[in-house]
């Protein structure tokens, strides 16, 4: 059987882009057909590509990454694919630490004891980075949140005429003679913009 060279791309979110990767793979002369992307954080190995990926390869087949923190950020995770990949014949290429590509073809236990030193010393810089980046996401947020700012989606605004509705509707609902639900559906708002609106109705009512 004629071994076939793949490639696994990733990001981690929906914003972020493959292109350069993918053109990286599409020079080594690998179609597109055989290179299998996931938009997903690198913090476990619980992607969908990825597993279909590990479903496709066989023997002798290799598979092409742009970095190792492509493959995974967590330490643990990373030393036991290149493991899988080794036990399974599957040859490895990275094109950014090529020293820890693998051949099937090579039995030196020198290199093989380099390699696994160099895998351990990588994956735990990937792993440190996104615990890194972990740290400055959350300082960004309690700094924007200091600062005033609103963290998240943007509130539902109402319209012109919704507020002149809200404010005729108050006192009925209030008075029990209307339900929350009836209000809601005459407005068309949802549940947490009706009572977003209703606290910050009140909160005014008792600074007048």
């Amino acid at each position: 059987m004629t071994s076939k060279t793949f490639a696994y791309v990733r990001v981690s979110s929906k914003e972020q882009h493959i292109d350069r990767q993918i053109d990286t793979m599409r020079a080594l002369g690998i179609d597109e057909r055989d290179i299998f992307i996931d938009k997903l954080s690198g913090k476990n190995i619980d992607r969908p590509q990825y597993q279909l990926l590990k479903a496709v390869v066989r023997e002798g087949d290799t598979v092409v990454f742009d970095s190792i923190t492509r493959l995974s950020r967590n330490m643990d995770d990373i030393k036991k694919e290149y493991a899988w990949f080794n036990h399974n014949i599957i040859n490895l290429k990275f094109i950014k630490e090529p020293m820890l590509n693998t051949s099937n073809n090579t039995s030196d236990v020198m290199r093989k004891a380099i390699n696994d030193i160099i895998l351990t010393i990588l994956g735990a810089f990937a792993q440190r980075e996104r615990e890194e980046i972990k740290q400055r996401q959350r300082e960004g947020i309690e700094a924007a949140r200091k600062r005033g700012k609103h963290l998240g989606r943007p509130k539902a605004q109402l319209t012109e005429k919704q507020v002149k509705q809200f404010n005729q509707l108050y006192p009925t609902w209030k008075k029990g003679k209307m339900t929350a639900v009836a209000m809601m559906q005459e407005m068309g708002l949802k549940r947490n913009t009706f009572y977003n609106k209703v606290k910050l109705y009140e909160k005014q009512l008792q600074t007048k």
